[in-house]
């Protein structure tokens, strides 16, 4: 395989994995989701009250958990691409 084939799969893995993690974002933007349920706001009324929770209704830690996995895949991406880049510029013996 040519370094030219190499660097388009590489790129064309790189713009696939990038429209895949801002499809939803996209997605929630154009269709916006539907806020009003039963209730007339989409969440149980019991869920803002201050009894429910120690932090207000809020997720505290499994909130901040969720952040790190977006933040490990984009991590992984630029890892991957230091990689790619590292590889194709390695001289063949």
């Amino acid at each position: 395989m040519s370094t030219k084939n190499k660097w388009l799969l590489g790129f064309g893995i790189i713009l696939g994995l990038s429209v895949l993690f801002a499809l939803p974002f996209a997605w929630q933007a154009l269709f916006h989701a539907q806020r009003y349920g039963l209730t007339g706001y989409g969440q149980m009324p019991m869920m803002r009250s201050p009894g429910f929770s120690h932090m207000g209704g809020d997720m505290g830690l499994g909130m901040f958990i969720a952040g790190l996995i977006p933040l490990g895949l984009i991590i992984l991406m630029g890892l991957g691409i230091a990689a790619l880049i590292k590889y194709l510029r390695t001289p063949r013996v």
